[in-house]
């Protein structure tokens, strides 16, 4: 996927993105824009400036994972308004996660960039993703069941200790999780 752009709900245009070696900037003021329930609920690694120069200064050699970065607006002005990834890409099953700043949630910008990933997945010839989700975030948990995810464990205590989270599968073929 190269760029994709696409229309919210409230009308908005938004680009979904690969991020880039000189997304360092944008993607840490992608960090600074989560809000308490981005926070609370989204949680692969710290959010510094640090951590978000590292990730980019990676992402053009990393071919273990795909990062997106999504947008509003045009460069140079264009603003954060989620980052989203697939990890693990080297493993059957790779792990996907998405976090959009709070003002961002709830207007069909989820169910866009989850899409995209899903088809990324797909062309690199994977059969299924999983991810983990807050118990607490019924938001996303309604979103992934409707994008056919499905819960493969009982509720664990999420690993950055942030509350109890349930791990979800979809296959990509179609087919329900054994």
């Amino acid at each position: 996927m190269k760029r994709k752009a696409v229309q919210l709900n409230d009308g908005r245009k938004a680009t979904i993105r690969p991020l880039g070696p000189a997304d360092a900037e944008l993607l840490f003021r992608c960090f600074q824009g989560y809000g308490s329930i981005a926070c609370r609920n989204f949680a692969p690694h710290p959010f510094s400036r640090e951590i978000a120069e590292d990730i980019c200064s990676r992402v053009a050699s990393d071919t273990t994972s795909y990062r997106v970065i999504v947008t509003e607006g045009d460069a140079p002005d264009e603003e954060p308004l989620g980052y989203a990834f697939l990890w693990q890409l080297n493993q059957p099953v790779p792990l996907l996660g998405i976090g959009l700043i709070d003002r961002a949630a709830g207007g069909g910008l989820g169910r866009q960039v989850m899409e995209c990933l899903l088809e990324q997945a797909r062309q690199q010839g994977h059969s299924k993703v999983s991810l983990s989700v807050m118990v607490r975030n019924a938001r996303a948990r309604r979103l992934y069941e409707a994008l056919g995810f499905a819960y493969v464990n009982g509720q664990t205590w999420d690993e950055n200790g942030k509350g109890w989270s349930l791990k979800m599968e979809k296959r990509l073929d179609g087919r329900q999780p054994a």
